[in-house]
């Protein structure tokens, strides 16, 4: 059966929001779009624009874009700045801040970055946003690793195990599924079982320091572990 065919609406639809994943919305420039699209996911601009019948200027107005060709041309030392250039973002638009987190998460994955030091140095020569832009947004550390964990499946943590954790990196409910998974993996029956254990381990929070950040004795560190890993409680 004959594969049927892309419509113009689709297409636009498609390079809309590929040009926000790219985080180039503030000046889709052709050039950088067809350098970082994603190849077989992605329109091509070749066949947006043969597809559309609409000239790339006119398609980015279409789309809701602002474009400017003459800012396009930021080529220096044979490095194109263009997609670094283009930070001016609506931060009050949930897609947009939606598509900055997903950028930012991705750049801890591939750079195993585990703590705010290491976006603080790094994430604008990775992203084009620096970090401090970020936080005077409302962006928090503590939302970057939920999201990173919500589409990882796992913590932000250091990949070396002789690298000593922070703790303060993580927000509480991070935290709280650090240890009960740990309690869950390892089969642990009581808090004295987590003690034994994990005392001095650098890959698990001490017991001190768990139940100063949650305010807690033992027994109800016990209760919030428990609760928040559904297991039994006697």
């Amino acid at each position: 059966m004959a594969r049927q065919k892309t419509t113009p609406e689709e297409i636009k639809q498609a390079l809309k929001k590929e040009i926000i994943r790219l985080g180039i919305q503030d000046n889709p420039s052709r050039t950088v779009y067809q350098k970082k699209y994603e190849r077989g996911v992605a329109p091509s601009p070749n066949n947006a624009i043969k597809v559309t019948g609409m000239k790339w200027q006119d398609l980015m107005i279409d789309l809701g874009f602002e474009y400017d060709g003459k800012k396009n041309s930021g080529v220096k030392d044979g490095r194109d700045y263009t997609a670094l250039k283009a930070t001016r973002y609506n931060y009050d638009n949930p897609e947009i801040r939606k598509e900055i987190m997903n950028r930012v998460v991705n750049v801890i994955r591939e750079n195993n970055y585990t703590k705010p030091i290491d976006l603080e140095k790094n994430l604008k020569d990775k992203s084009g946003i620096s970090y401090t832009t970020l936080r005077r947004h409302g962006f928090k550390w503590e939302d970057i690793i939920i999201a990173y964990k919500e589409k990882y499946g796992e913590p932000v943590v250091p990949l070396k195990q002789n690298e000593r954790i922070s703790w303060n990196q993580f927000s509480n409910k991070e935290l709280l599924d650090i240890i009960t998974k740990i309690v869950v993996d390892h089969k642990f029956r009581s808090i004295n079982d987590y003690r034994i254990n994990m005392t001095g381990k650098k890959i698990a929070p001490s017991i001190p320091t768990l139940n100063k950040r949650f305010g807690t004795t033992d027994p109800e560190l016990w209760r919030m572990i428990q609760i928040n890993g559904d297991l039994p409680i006697k």
